[in-house]
């Protein structure tokens, strides 16, 4: 009878340790922090979102492979900005969940780590607009572009240097960070494209001064242009970093983001000479 009940309280102590172990919750869900894969996911989890496409492809663009940028065509102004503050929220949480600070720069919102010390490091970046551009064939609403640049594959040094190129600027006494209550408008708005002669010398500068007979083009935008215009042609001739280029093609706006190709008028060909940081490899 002794052994009985022992056996029993034995059993029963048994089940409550089992029932105790099933009861334990399972372990939180990994916290996704690549932005790149974030804002991927976001890009093709609405219908509207997902019909747009990759654009910024090209020999030398994005630089590094670092950069990721997203267009489509919204279904209107008011789902343009949902998706606008939606985003925003999204670098806002990344960045909270790889430990670092969003600062907002010229270009794009960066997430940092140490900010604005002289260890600041960039972590990713983040920048959406929604522009009326391109309504012809838009017919629906504005034309949203969403841009990543991120890389976690490769050395810190390599990471900073191509964040560089891509617009990041280190922290310094001179740096110029956008006050946090113009934040939304400092991320959303499209800025002129930089003159020419502020480009970086580049991978893809080196490139254009060593190669005559390469095809390139140039980007050129005014104040009063809706669009801008690309010059396209091949190199005739490098002297001392000047580039001459037998230019044959004018197009509509700049081709690297350009929904399509629109040829505009233009002579059967013409020389434009330039400094090598003016142009770009295109196909």
């Amino acid at each position: 009878m002794r052994k009985t009940l022992l056996t029993r309280v034995s059993l029963a102590g048994l089940i409550a340790t089992v029932a105790g172990c099933s009861s334990t919750p399972p372990p939180a869900p990994k916290v996704e922090k690549s932005f790149k894969t974030i804002a991927s996911q976001f890009m093709t989890s609405d219908a509207t979102r997902n019909q747009g496409t990759v654009v910024d492809k090209g020999m030398f663009y994005p630089k590094e492979t670092f950069s990721l940028s997203y267009r489509y065509c919204s279904a209107s102004a008011e789902q343009a900005q949902q998706d606008i503050d939606q985003f925003y929220q999204l670098a806002k949480k990344t960045c909270k969940a790889n430990s670092g600070t969003m600062i907002n720069q010229a270009t794009d919102a960066w997430c940092v780590s140490h900010p604005n010390t002289p260890d600041e490091t960039p972590i990713f970046s983040a920048r959406i607009t929604s522009t009326d551009l391109w309504a012809d064939v838009c017919p629906t609403g504005p034309f949203v572009t969403m841009r990543v640049i991120e890389n976690k594959e490769v050395n810190k040094d390599a990471w900073i240097d191509g964040a560089k190129l891509l617009g990041y600027q280190p922290y310094s006494v001179h740096r110029k960070i956008v006050p946090s209550n113009q934040s939304q408008a400092a991320l959303f708005n499209e800025k002129e494209t930089p003159a020419p002669e502020q480009e970086p010398w580049t991978e893809e500068t080196g490139f254009i001064a060593t190669h005559v007979g390469e095809t390139v083009c140039m980007y050129k935008k005014t104040k009063d242009e809706a669009y801008g215009v690309t010059y396209k042609g091949k190199i005739q001739s490098v002297d001392d970093n000047r580039v001459s280029v037998l230019a044959t093609e004018k197009l509509k706006g700049d081709i690297r983001i350009a929904p399509e190709i629109d040829p505009l008028p233009w002579y059967k060909e013409a020389v434009i000479e330039a400094d090598a940081r003016s142009w770009f490899i295109c196909q």
